[in-house]
């Protein structure tokens, strides 16, 4: 059985009903507040939820969102706490010892104790670049490895080489694409935040 409750869409009212959430999500005033889960459960994967909804008072290994906008997560501990492609989720008064943050806008930070390796990538939002720098870095990598394998005829490792090549050029038109999304909605507001020592 696995160990993670993936909510989406087609499947949140199911679960709603099953571990007896309160609030039906659909108004602000109202949310679907999600305060205990299976205790089989160590993390939650949120995909593309636009409904309103809270969640509070869970202890998890790992929390995952993905295109997801009117979430509130607060008074919680996460291990592993990963933002993707989100807006109008606001994250307060959290313990989160990893924090990633990517593609994502127009979301508010506040008094949340973050790890120290993860408090200024995620203060200054500079995931994206150096994510878009990264590509470009293996990028020249497998060109400079391609004409290598051309220029000596290792015709075999040469179209290994021009596969990885398109996958690479793939996410890094992605990349760019989600960045140019993001950056169409106003700045994360990031205030009160606290370091605290990365957990060894």
């Amino acid at each position: 059985m696995k160990n993670y409750l993936r909510l989406n869409e087609k499947n949140i009212v199911k679960y709603k009903n099953e571990n007896n959430w309160q609030g039906n999500g659909i108004e602000a005033h109202d949310p679907i507040i999600i305060n205990s889960i299976n205790p089989h459960y160590h993390r939650l994967k949120l995909k593309n939820l636009n409904r309103f909804i809270q969640i509070s008072d869970l202890s998890l290994d790992y929390i995952y969102l993905t295109g997801c906008r009117n979430i509130q997560i607060k008074e919680c501990k996460f291990n592993q706490f990963n933002l993707t492609s989100c807006q109008r989720i606001e994250v307060r008064n959290n313990i989160l010892p990893a924090f990633v943050l990517l593609f994502s806008r127009d979301n508010k930070i506040i008094g949340n104790e973050i790890s120290q390796d993860s408090y200024d990538i995620v203060k200054n939002s500079l995931d994206e670049h150096h994510d878009d720098k990264g590509l470009s870095i293996v990028l020249g990598i497998i060109v400079i490895w391609m004409l290598y394998n051309f220029s000596y005829d290792l015709w075999i490792w040469f179209f290994y080489s021009l596969i990885v090549f398109g996958i690479v050029i793939y996410f890094k038109i992605r990349s760019k694409i989600l960045i140019k999304r993001a950056n169409t909605f106003p700045n994360n507001i990031f205030r009160n935040n606290i370091k605290i020592p990365t957990e060894i």
